[in-house]
């Protein structure tokens, strides 16, 4: 039996190639891949700048590209084939399955559920257009929303209204906030920004953003500020607009150096704020959380609820034979774009 793989052979340049399915070990499984989600945390890998590695004691590190690589992590599918050791246990053929699973741009993957970074759980079989049910996005929208946790009477702001912000802010619509404001450059994304659980909204190429949102807060600032745009310009409205209470970074760039931070010309603004206001951290990335299968869980759960309706974001799909142009999106999308899939 043989498989297809989508594999790098240069920067921004995909092939692929069919090659035979050994025998699985007896601790393995076969999966079958329905859907892999299109993921920044790729771009880098794609533009042949660097990618991720794990190193002999298990550690996520950056590496070099050395060509051919494979890529994505973001799939679901189902069960084809179990191991002996395995049959009885947790995972039976049929199955569907999803989580961070490395590489997955490729007809079947092998998976190992007896590694410790095996992060991966069954899906039930009759969740809502469960092609769509990408756990490893799904796990990472459920960790930011629980390190959000807003109290009762915050004020919110997610800046960056793409999927995974308003993915987020769907999440925490119904948290005790009195006020959560979607912020975004592009007016048709905050309008779904409201439809999603925004109470107001900002485009700060349209107003004085910080003046705004002072006055919105009665000149106080926001509670927290959950930076998603994925931009050093985002992360310093962050920095502006909260008032020392937490700013909930996911996907800003930059790198923070305290206390040297203010001398540097490109951060000045925001190493300023972060001098005098001294507001809390935290890198929701998702190593942030402490227990990844129970907000791989959680997210699952947030999905077939309508909680999470990553479903609705979904805007292109692409056949494994597209990869390239899948990227090409992923690289420089289209006002439409909010999240693509590709599907083998």
């Amino acid at each position: 039996m043989k498989r297809k793989v989508a594999q790098l052979i240069a920067a921004k340049k995909f092939e692929i190639i069919e090659e035979e399915i050994q025998p699985i070990k007896s601790n393995e499984l076969l999966m079958r891949v329905i859907s892999i989600g299109l993921c920044h945390s790729d771009v880098p890998s794609y533009l042949g700048k660097s990618t991720i590695e794990v190193n002999d004691r298990g550690e996520f590190i950056k590496g070099e590209v050395n060509y051919p690589v494979q890529v994505g992590h973001e799939p679901i599918g189902i069960v084809e084939e179990v191991g002996a050791d395995l049959k009885g246990g947790k995972f039976k053929e049929g199955d569907y399955v999803t989580g961070m699973i490395m590489p997955s741009f490729a007809s079947h993957v092998v998976l190992n559920p007896t590694l410790p970074m095996a992060y991966f759980t069954t899906v039930p079989k009759d969740m809502r257009k469960i092609d769509y049910c990408l756990g490893e996005p799904l796990m990472c929208i459920s960790n930011i929303v629980r390190a959000t946790n807003p109290g009762f009477g915050d004020y919110v702001a997610v800046i960056g209204c793409g999927m995974m912000g308003l993915t987020t802010m769907s999440g925490l619509a119904k948290s005790a906030a009195f006020e959560l404001i979607g912020i975004d450059l592009v007016n048709s994304r905050l309008e779904l920004a409201k439809k999603y659980g925004a109470t107001q909204t900002v485009n700060p190429k349209e107003v004085d953003a910080v003046s705004v949102i002072k006055e919105m807060t009665n000149g106080k600032g926001v509670d927290i500020a959950v930076e998603i745009s994925g931009s050093m310009a985002g992360f310093s409205l962050a920095c502006k607009i909260v008032k020392g209470g937490t700013v909930s970074s996911f996907g800003a760039r930059a790198k923070i150096l305290i206390p040297s931070l203010y001398g540097i010309p490109q951060m000045m603004d925001a190493g300023y704020d972060l001098m005098y206001k001294s507001p809390i951290i935290h890198s929701t990335h998702p190593f942030y959380s402490q227990d990844y299968m129970d907000d791989l869980s959680k997210g699952i759960e947030g999905y077939k609820r309508g909680i999470f309706p990553l479903d609705s974001m979904i805007t292109h799909e692409f056949k494994l034979e597209d990869i390239n142009e899948a990227f090409e999106m992923l690289e420089h999308p289209t006002a439409d774009y909010f999240k693509g899939v590709v599907k083998p």
